[in-house]
């Protein structure tokens, strides 16, 4: 029954103590057994108020700033780092895009650059909050918001290639899933070298009495002026 209570398996226990399997769980599973388990439950609760009282002696006498803190947070005063992320995008929604950070920014943007609404904006914006809490914990290079759109444009892509189907193919198979994406990405980045070479626009028919106008300028510089057939004469 100790060994039991220690944790073992009916199996290990048997084995080592040379018993059937049946006999050992007819055992540990007597009223007996119950009993003991009930007995050491009663010990194991009364240590709570030796527990309670080391606690306050340690707030109140040793003045423990680590143990108080994580006693607020057990009691719920301290938010979660959920509840943190939860509320710091409650509070970004209700503000506009200028509050946030150009990281921020990009990762609560869509496909197309608009800000993200509702649940989606709290998942990214949380995510965001926590990718930048582990960088400086742990000091790691956070991807640069081109990056993070260059990146997204690639998904998309990648997703109308594949017919939506790209996640699946690189888990799937792994080289053919760079290969889509590596296509994707020269896809990408033609598009962006085709926007960067804008068209020539055309430009708007002036106004008929404009156009005349113009044309007396020219005809003036070219010809000199008019001379009056009167005067020639």
């Amino acid at each position: 029954m100790l060994r039991y209570a220690g944790g073992e398996s009916i199996r290990q226990i048997a084995r080592e103590e040379q018993r059937d399997r049946a006999t050992v769980t007819k055992i540990v599973r007597s009223d007996e057994m119950n009993a003991e388990v009930r007995k050491m439950r009663e010990q194991y609760y009364g240590l709570g108020y030796d527990a309670l009282h080391a606690v306050q002696h340690a707030l109140k006498i040793q003045k423990d700033g680590r143990l108080g803190h994580q006693l607020l947070a057990n009691i719920g005063v301290i938010p979660s780092a959920e509840e943190r992320y939860a509320m710091a995008a409650e509070e970004a929604m209700n503000a506009d895009k200028a509050s946030l950070n150009p990281f921020e920014v990009a990762m609560t943007e869509d496909e197309d650059g608009q800000m993200l609404q509702g649940n989606m904006f709290r998942v990214a914006y949380g995510a965001a909050c926590a990718m930048q809490e582990s960088a400086k914990k742990f000091d790691i290079q956070l991807p640069t918001p081109e990056e993070i759109r260059f990146r997204r444009k690639v998904a998309k892509v990648a997703d109308e290639i594949t017919g939506g189907r790209f996640c699946q193919i690189s888990l799937a198979n792994g080289p053919e899933g760079n290969r889509i994406r590596q296509l994707a990405e020269k896809t990408v980045k033609r598009q962006e070298a085709r926007q960067l070479r804008s068209p020539r626009r055309a430009q708007p028919a002036l106004p008929r009495k404009k156009q005349t106008a113009i044309l007396g300028e020219v005809s003036t510089r070219k010809l000199g002026p008019l001379q009056n057939p009167a005067s020639n004469q």
